[in-house]
This record gives structure tokens, C-alpha cells and sequence, in this order.
């Protein structure tokens, strides 16, 4: 006995008629026959009684109708809440952030975009990335560093051109540009040193010839007011230093002699199942974001 037995049972119940449930049903009036035939047998008695070409319930028949239309009512709304279900886990998306400040600007605008769907944000340190894509709970994770383990793939979706902020007050304000090396011996204001942000702007400075000399840590939200309070300069992208091109009390300032960008990379599992709105996310980071200087969360 299957849910189609019963779908045609029922059909031909309402029906009255073969020829007419067979047509109802679009399936051959034999088949028909053979699957009542088939049912009756099943539940060990007659469920119609053959009246010339018609066909009508008997007292068995009617009980059992009573059943199938509670059975088959149940059966539609089991697959009524599974399809909800469905739909709002395509809509569900759990993202791991290591690259917090750039994450949250492209994650507003992508809200923006899909104001349905729900994001989850896991926070993730970068020596983490690989064994929480293993474990297969996130869809993606937005990183500064580009994992080679294999089994992990990954994109990059931007760079940004890097500056020194420094205080208004201070000998270089007036300069329209720098090289890095010109930066010994400053104090400068960083994140901890646990961040992903800390080790990359580190490790331009011993690129550039020396050990930064971090006298104060904080967050990215509070790096401008610190070097406005003249506490020390402070490595930035571009676009988070523009946000406070009005402020009077700082002077932004290009790096030369080389230039440093800090990318952006959005990694996943090899063989992960996306659904729908994971889908769309990448394919918005493509649209919107794409690989070029400067133009991060735009």
C-alpha cells in the first residue's frame, strides 16, 4: 500500500466512475482498475460495490475513505511543513569572520539587497579557519590570508591600498606621501596582537625594516580618535581613513616606495552544498566588490 493507492482510491470514491477518475487522474483505466483491485486485497475486503459501469463505496468503503482523507491530509501537511522548513534554511546563511570591520560594511549592503534572509556570524581567529571549515558548520569565511591547506578554496575579493594616519601636530602631516621605512621609531596605535589585522600591518613594518613599536592597543573604531589625541600614527586601509577625511585633526597619508595593500578572501570547503542565499552571496561579493584597488564594500 502506497500514498498513490490511496490518492486513486479516493479519486474513484469521489468519482463514481472509472473511465472518469482514470481521466482525473491522466492514467490509463487499467492501471487503475488493477491498483483498486490491488488495495481491496490489501485491507481484505471489498471497498465498492460494481453497479453496471459505476462504481460506489459500500459501508467498508466508507469507513475506510474516512481514513485515507485523515491520512492523506496529514501526509499534506507533513510535506507543507518540510517544504517551509526547506525554504527558510535556503535563506539561511552562517558565515565565519576573521576580517571583521571590512565584513560588517559588505554585509550591510548585501542586507540591503536580500532583507530577508538571515545571516549568522561566527567569529573565528585566523589560525581557527581551517579546522572550522573542516567541521563543515559555516558556509563561508571572510579572512585577510589566503589558506593552503588543501581541501580549502578560496577567492579573493578585494585589496585595499594601505596609509599611515597621523596627528594633525605631527612633522609628516605636510607630506603628500611616504615610504614605510620613513615610519621608525613612531609609536603606533594597532589592534591586539591576537588579531589577523595586527600580524599582517606587523609584518609590513619588518618588510619595511623594522619591529613597530605598538605603544597602545585598541579596536579599529577607536584608532582615529587615539591618533587625533596625538597617542601615535596608525596603519589603515584607504577606505576605512577616508571615512574620517573631516577630521581636522588628522592627516591621511599615502604609502610609496613599495605600496601596500591588505586583500580581502572569501574561503570554503571544497564540496560544500550552498543553498540558495550562499549562492547569492559570492555572487554579489563578484559583482560588487571585485578584485580591485580600493574599491572594498563599495
Amino acid at each position: 500500500m502506497d500514498l498513490v493507492q490511496l490518492e486513486y482510491f479516493k479519486a474513484v470514491a469521489e468519482s463514481g466512475h472509472l473511465t472518469n477518475a482514470a481521466k482525473k487522474l491522466n492514467v490509463a483505466q487499467p492501471a487503475l482498475s488493477v491498483s483498486i483491485a490491488r488495495l481491496e486485497n490489501e485491507v481484505g475486503v471489498p471497498l465498492f460495490d460494481r453497479v453496471g459501469r459505476g462504481i460506489y463505496l459500500n459501508k467498508c468503503g466508507e469507513i475506510y475513505l474516512e481514513y485515507v482523507e485523515q491520512a492523506l491530509g496529514v501526509m499534506k501537511k507533513a510535506q507543507s511543513e518540510v517544504d517551509t522548513y526547506c525554504e527558510k534554511l535556503e535563506n539561511v546563511m552562517t558565515l565565519g569572520v576573521v576580517s571583521k570591520p571590512f565584513s560588517q560594511m559588505m554585509l550591510m549592503k548585501f542586507k540591503s539587497r536580500f532583507p530577508s534572509c538571515s545571516i549568522r556570524q561566527i567569529d573565528f581567529s585566523a589560525a581557527d579557519v581551517e579546522a572550522e571549515l573542516a567541521k563543515n558548520e559555516v558556509d563561508y569565511v571572510i579572512t585577510a590570508r589566503l589558506s593552503s591547506s588543501p581541501g580549502i578554496v578560496g577567492e579573493e575579493i578585494c585589496r585595499e591600498k594601505m596609509v599611515l594616519v597621523v596627528p594633525a601636530s605631527h612633522s609628516l602631516a605636510d607630506r603628500g606621501g611616504i615610504s614605510l621605512k620613513e615610519a621608525r621609531g613612531e609609536k603606533f596605535i594597532n589592534l591586539p596582537k591576537e588579531y589577523e589585522y595586527r600580524k599582517i600591518t606587523d609584518q609590513m613594518c619588518q618588510d619595511a625594516g623594522f619591529t613597530a613599536d605598538v605603544s597602545m592597543e585598541c579596536f579599529h573604531c577607536h584608532m582615529v580618535e587615539l591618533v587625533s589625541a596625538g597617542h601615535g600614527v596608525a596603519l589603515m586601509t584607504r577606505e576605512r581613513a577616508l571615512k574620517n577625511q573631516g577630521n581636522d585633526r588628522i592627516r591621511i597619508l599615502p604609502i610609496s616606495e613599495p605600496e601596500y595593500t591588505m586583500s580581502y578572501y572569501i574561503v570554503w570547503k571544497a564540496g560544500h552544498h550552498f543553498n540558495k542565499i550562499s549562492k547569492e552571496f559570492r555572487k554579489y561579493l563578484k559583482e560588487h566588490c571585485g578584485v580591485s584597488d580600493g574599491d572594498c564594500g563599495r
